[in-house]
């Protein structure tokens, strides 16, 4: 079960008659009536109602392994999903903000591809000063020596979580 945002919008129409030079003077004088409360529109002015559902953007959280058998399950049914990784300031030597240190990734990269081959993972941070970056060079345990970036949290919106969930599990996708 998900949760949706409905919008509900009410339309309300009056026809006002005046006298003018052009279309253009009608419609400022209407205008000025309006703004000066000389039509208020009421009920009887009902003209319909339309409903609209939404996601709302939520975040679901869930550990990196975890995302990465969601895109592997998302990219064996042909469907392409965003996820978003966050680094620890600590794997820093300068201040970041969260969204210079989150990055999004697209499950079409070809560490979550079926039969592949490749592990590379390119992500893009939010506030995009550091575009398109091979993240897992750096995630790595270690690297010359110095210890690789550490992941402080996953997230996926809500959408593509539920899209990813929804589809049928099969393989070894399957709970045993």
């Amino acid at each position: 079960m998900s949760e949706y945002r409905v919008i509900i919008t009410e339309t309300l129409k009056r026809a006002v008659t005046v006298e003018a030079e052009s279309r253009e003077e009608a419609e400022e004088a209407v205008r000025r009536q309006y703004q000066n409360s000389e039509h208020i529109l009421v009920a009887e002015d009902f003209d319909g109602v339309s409903f609209s559902a939404q996601y709302p953007k939520q975040q679901v959280e869930l550990p990196y392994g975890k995302m990465k058998e969601l895109f592997r399950k998302a990219e064996r049914a042909g469907t392409h999903v965003c996820g978003y990784i966050t680094f620890m300031q600590d794997c820093f030597t300068v201040q970041y903000s969260e969204r210079s240190r989150t990055y999004a990734v697209s499950s079409g990269n070809k560490a979550f591809q079926p039969n592949m081959g490749g592990y590379s993972v390119y992500g893009s941070c939010l506030d995009g000063t550091d575009p398109c970056v091979r993240l897992e060079q750096y995630m790595a345990v270690e690297r010359g020596g110095e210890k690789g970036w550490s992941v402080e949290r996953c997230y996926m919106l809500r959408e593509d979580y539920d899209r990813v969930m929804a589809l049928p599990e099969r393989g070894r996708d399957r709970e045993r």
